[in-house]
């Protein structure tokens, strides 16, 4: 390609500027959903991922009453009064592999107050074997004991972030707090844990006894849910047990189907390859669309062009330019005007998702995706999108262009 043409192509952007923004314009969108889409996607994926082998290990199964799962974790639907401590610890001594488990009872919204300061978070029914099940100690005081659960006593651990909320550098330990109406004793603080796969913020729960959930701010006798630590050798043999213990104590007759579900490793990882094919596949294609649309609006401006500029071709035609030049410069300048909007996007995009990224406090992640396809494929959409009124524009006869 000679100077020449580089040279009119340049020329053609600066004296059509409107025209050239609004291609320029047109491609940048598109490049800078693909930076979003990839590495957003991408750093959220690893995310969940994360948060999914810390929620879910290899050794665990969920249990929990009524039917399904939602957003990538256990989340009964239906009706929730299926499932009840006895039940749990009937699966705990009649299934073998099954090594301990922790039942699960949630409040949200709860009003925590301590002095002047109110904060309304999610307070968490445990067990003492949660300290093990969900692999998450104290940093100082006591995690919760037997004596506790069995009397329902009334003692709060305290996420690392709540504690600050409420105590700033004040020590906390054995400082009472009011959860609703019931005064706790604040018996520990909780090590960091982050947010969980339905991202919420672990660091801002209270947890406290089971029992005391469940009599003192509940007043409910089931659970909605229990996860338990089994011998991973043993996965799927466990999971037909826990299931044939649970319809006999439940009286299910062959013909009614289970008021509970139970979720193995093998179900969770179904769902995390549900949610990777969200990300790696369906949101780029949407990119994949804006950037088609970007190059079928260069082809019509082009064409556009085309028509106003037949004189010019008609006159460099006349001092010797070839056919091949007239296409080649036509191709050239669809193709620096889609660069230009593909390297502007980039730009704006990757900065863009870092700003998002680090505001959801997330770890920022950049895929080798967006930079490459932020490159190539603009340079694609513009030689495609130049195609058609580089050909009109080769074939224009000179003489009558110049009539």
């Amino acid at each position: 390609m000679n100077k020449k043409i580089i040279k009119s192509g340049v020329k053609f952007l600066l004296r059509h500027k409107l025209q050239s923004f609004f291609m320029i314009l047109g491609v940048m969108i598109g490049v800078i959903f693909l930076c979003l889409t990839f590495a957003i996607g991408s750093s959220t994926e690893k995310q969940i991922l994360d948060k999914m082998k810390g929620f879910f290990s290899s050794n665990n199964i969920f249990i929990m009453a009524g039917k399904g799962m939602k957003r990538g974790g256990p989340r009964s639907e239906g009706s929730v009064t299926t499932l009840k401590l006895e039940d749990m610890e009937a699966v705990l001594n009649a299934v073998p592999g099954v090594i301990r488990f922790d039942p699960m009872q949630t409040l949200s919204p709860c009003e925590v107050i301590y002095g002047n300061v109110n904060i309304s978070t999610t307070i968490q029914g445990r067990s003492v074997d949660g300290e093990v099940v969900w692999n998450r100690t104290v940093t100082s005081g006591e995690y919760l004991n037997k004596e506790d659960v069995e009397s329902a006593a009334r003692v709060a651990l305290l996420g690392s972030k709540i504690e600050k909320q409420l105590f700033g550098d004040s020590n906390p330990l054995r400082q009472q707090i009011r959860i609703g109406s019931v005064l706790f004793t604040v018996k520990g603080v909780l090590e960091e844990k982050g947010t969980d796969p339905h991202g919420n913020n672990l660091d801002m729960e209270v947890i406290v006894p089971i029992t005391t959930m469940m009599s003192r701010l509940k007043n409910v006798d089931y659970i909605p849910a229990a996860k338990l630590e089994v011998d991973e050798t043993k996965m799927a043999e466990i999971a037909e047990k826990i299931k044939t213990v649970l319809r006999e104590r439940h009286s299910l007759n062959a013909d009614v189907s289970d008021d509970f579900s139970v979720m193995t490793p093998v179900q969770a990882q179904e769902m995390v390859q549900k949610m990777k094919k969200i990300f790696t596949l369906y949101l780029p294609l949407i990119s994949g669309v804006i950037l088609l649309l970007s190059g079928i609006i260069i082809s019509i401006l082009m064409l556009i062009s085309v028509s106003r500029r037949v004189s010019e071709i008609g006159l460099r035609k006349a001092v010797g330019a070839s056919p091949k030049d007239i296409m080649l410069q036509f191709v050239f300048e669809s193709v620096m005007i889609s660069l230009i909007g593909g390297l502007l996007g980039l730009l704006i995009g990757l900065i863009g998702t870092w700003a998002i990224i680090t505001k959801l406090g997330y770890t920022f992640y950049l895929p080798w995706q967006p930079i490459v396809l932020g490159v190539l494929l603009p340079v694609i959409v513009g030689i495609l999108a130049g195609i058609i009124p580089a050909r009109k524009a080769a074939n224009l006869d000179p003489v009558k262009s110049l009539a």
